[in-house]
């Protein structure tokens, strides 16, 4: 049986229901452990050569992406390599193989100060079961490599294995040779003189909507004991777990049984929709219709109601506890599904003009104007506070505070339209708060202003007073994202 969620993870459900139309942001914890930010899966690239005929993007795209990310502003991404990918030509050890791609975003996360999770997707074990020790090797003198030679302090986790508890992974769902192959793992960090310069993360299982995988957190805990540094978990919930409150329980299981004191980091957030609803087979009959589109896409991501889903996901997760978030994905030219079909997951596909369909294809999707948000505003160092809502279908809200500034996030990924009183438990004065809101429509098409590059700017900026029987009012259409902030 699983234990309860720990204090650090308090569940604000188990408190009186709030009755009125209420929104309270309290200056209670979620956790006691600083938040590590939200941010993107990144990197791969892996087929730019053979797509483009050249090892790197052109300078113009670089200047994209990076005017882009920039404005993102994630606290914390996650980056997967491989060793023929990026390291073993031929056989042979051959690291600057990476120089095209790979450092470049590494150079970009190490001048702009965000964190990054290192790993690797795996290999197959030998044919006799045992782990690939060659491999590790190898593996663990790339890292070696990115951290002495390029100097890349930006990289703080690292995961050897991507969801090894699926049949699909190179674990192939064994528990003993994955714990081999970390012993192991371990044993050569402590060789190479890396014990301590980069934390571990495990397990990076993908789970599902039950707790049938907490022994991978569990065990691991019981044999490596401070050895894991933090843990991390993915998941794919659809719709209908998301807003009928399965999916925030089982991720609030999860992190009960993560060892205190340990951070908890959702290791890839992809959201969703049922493939028995209408929305399920519309995303079917998208992919099948998109000559570059693979089965493992999600379509969705060209409307902009999916900005306002995985805006409840998110912030889902940070209640439950979790101290980051990584969204899957950012880019569709990251990663191929088959070959030429793209996994279709992302913020924009920068290889549109070059490769899959035309320049439009590399324009921001709608779901980046929350998600940006979300990222920029609720930074690396921050403290995520509860707040109480009242009980209305698909309403859900955040709130943090770094040095002295906040932040509230607030959902509505229903189709009702709400009007709430945001209020505080304490007194709360939000000078020059910047209010942004995000409210989708059909198709693409959203109201929330924009700049001139299609970044988010606020609809207002005004002081706003809080708690001592102040209040202001909330007004949320269906499908809305609504974010105050008075950070920079």
């Amino acid at each position: 049986m699983l234990a309860g969620v720990s204090s650090a993870c308090q569940d604000v459900r188990l408190e009186p229901k709030n009755i009125d139309n209420d929104i309270v942001v309290k200056t209670t914890p979620v956790t006691d452990l600083p938040f590590e930010g939200i941010g993107p899966q990144w990197g791969g690239y892996d087929n730019i050569e053979r797509w483009t005929g050249n090892a790197t993007f052109t300078e113009a795209d670089w200047a994209t992406l990076r005017e882009r990310v920039s404005f993102l502003k994630p606290g914390l991404v996650r980056i997967m390599a491989s060793q023929g990918w990026n390291y073993l030509t031929d056989g042979a050890y051959h690291p600057e193989k990476s120089a095209g791609v790979l450092f470049r975003i590494l150079d970009f996360c190490q001048d702009q100060g965000i964190q990054v999770m290192y790993g690797e997707w795996g290999e197959r074990a030998l044919e006799d079961g045992s782990v690939d020790t060659d491999w590790l090797n190898r593996s663990t003198d790339f890292l070696k490599y990115l951290l002495d030679v390029k100097g890349y302090t930006c990289l703080k986790y690292y995961n050897m294995c991507n969801e090894p508890a699926g049949d699909w992974s190179s674990i192939g769902g064994n528990y003993d040779l994955w714990q081999q192959t970390y012993d192991q793992i371990f044993s050569l960090l402590e060789q190479k003189g890396l014990s301590g310069r980069i934390t571990v993360i495990a397990p990076d299982v993908a789970i599902w909507n039950d707790t049938s995988l907490s022994d991978w957190i569990t065990r691991p805990a019981a044999h490596f004991g401070d050895r894991i540094g933090a843990y991390d978990i993915h998941s794919y919930p659809t719709d209908d777990q998301v807003k009928g409150g399965s999916y925030r329980s089982v991720i609030e299981a999860y992190r009960g049984v993560t060892p205190a004191g340990k951070p908890m980091i959702m290791g890839e957030l992809g959201f969703k929709y049922n493939p028995n609803s209408a929305l399920g087979a519309e995303n079917l009959a998208r992919i099948a219709e998109d000559p570059y589109a693979g089965d493992d896409s999600n379509m969705m991501v060209y409307d902009a109601f999916y900005g306002v889903d995985v805006a409840d996901a998110v912030i889902q997760n940070m209640l439950a506890g979790y101290n980051g978030v990584i969204l899957w994905n950012m880019d569709d030219a990251m990663y191929e599904d088959q070959r030429d079909e793209l996994k279709r997951w992302g913020f924009w596909n920068i290889l549109g003009e070059e490769r899959f369909g035309g320049a439009a294809d590399e324009a921001i999707r709608p779901w980046f104007y929350p998600m940006s948000l979300l990222c920029r505003y609720f930074p690396a160092g921050s403290n995520l506070l509860q707040v109480s809502i009242p009980e209305k279908k698909g309403l859900q809200a955040i709130a943090a505070e770094q040095s002295g500034a906040y932040t509230i996030a607030i959902a509505n990924s229903h189709a009702a339209a709400y009007t709430l009183q945001l209020k505080a438990d304490e007194q709360m004065t939000l000078s020059n708060a910047k209010v942004y809101r995000f409210t989708a429509g059909q198709g693409a098409a959203f109201e929330g202003p924009v700049d001139a590059k299609g970044f988010a700017v606020p609809e207002s900026v005004e002081t706003i007073q809080l708690g001592s029987g102040q209040s202001r009012t909330i007004t949320l259409p269906g499908h809305t994202f609504v974010l105050i902030t008075t950070l920079p």
